[in-house]
């Protein structure tokens, strides 16, 4: 079914008239890297894609024009390249393509873009790059995880831990809220650690890169047999709301 608020749904008078009302562009971007023994490798960019959608409808609700771009799906996923099914950029890869993208963007005359991350493992390429795209476009490219400002309701909606860590309680929740078919039923039985292998690393006081075989021999982090269709969608909805709450608050300077 056509989506009119899907970038690649549109032909290009579509997308041109879209520029000229001043529309948000929303990228969703990801990645294909395992996710345990039960999610699919393209999770994070299922996840991202879909979200972007549901925020974008509910901006359209608000009445502001917006269009979801296509889905950069494999982006920075080095240190899971010990999983089978992971497909990676390096960085300065990452970095250059989502440049050349956003540019592509700004040159159909697009000044409002919003990157929708999902996976965590972009967001230092993601800012690196910032410094050297915003220069270049002359606006700010803003970008948030699909899940900001959300933290409160996933403490309160997760029994077995606080926040998102990987393929864990809430990744499997959103996942089976919003397409169940792609988790395999071993989710009910599957868990690992909860954090890095040092103590200190789990205070935060000092961190490292390291390879997921380092963190996990499964692949997940955290309780997946906890997860829950309908964790899923209050988490979802609560983050639908809080994302466009923050792109619509006075991001860019009114004409």
């Amino acid at each position: 079914m056509k989506n009119p608020l899907r970038w690649d749904h549109l032909s290009w008078p579509r997308i041109q008239e879209a520029a000229a009302r001043d529309a948000i562009v929303l990228m969703p971007i990801g990645s294909v890297e395992q996710h345990g023994p039960h999610l699919p490798v393209g999770c994070d960019y299922i996840l991202a894609q879909i979200m972007s959608e549901r925020i974008a409808r509910e901006l359209d609700a608000r009445g502001q024009a917006v269009l979801v771009a296509p889905t950069f799906m494999a982006a920075n996923s080095v240190h899971h390249m010990r999983f089978p099914g992971t497909i990676t950029l390096k960085p300065t890869t990452f970095i250059q393509v989502l440049t050349e993208q956003l540019e592509c963007i700004a040159a159909h005359g697009f000044r409002k873009i919003v990157l929708i991350n999902g996976h965590g493992g972009n967001t230092a390429p993601i800012g690196a790059a910032l410094v050297t795209i915003n220069g270049t476009l002359g606006f700010p490219v803003y970008t948030l995880g699909y899940w900001a400002g959300c933290d409160a309701i996933q403490a309160e909606v997760l029994e077995s831990q606080s926040g998102m860590i990987h393929a864990c309680e809430s990744e499997t929740s959103m996942m089976l809220a919003l397409w169940e078919a792609l988790v395999e039923p071993c989710y009910t039985e599957t868990s690992g650690p909860m954090g890095h292998p040092t103590k200190a690393e789990n205070t935060g006081h000092i961190s490292t890169f390291r390879r997921m075989e380092e963190m996990t021999e499964n692949g997940v982090m955290g309780n997946s047999y906890k997860a829950t269709a309908a964790k899923g969608e209050r988490m979802a909805e609560a983050m639908v709301q809080s994302v466009a709450d923050i792109i619509t608050s006075g991001l860019w300077p009114s004409k």
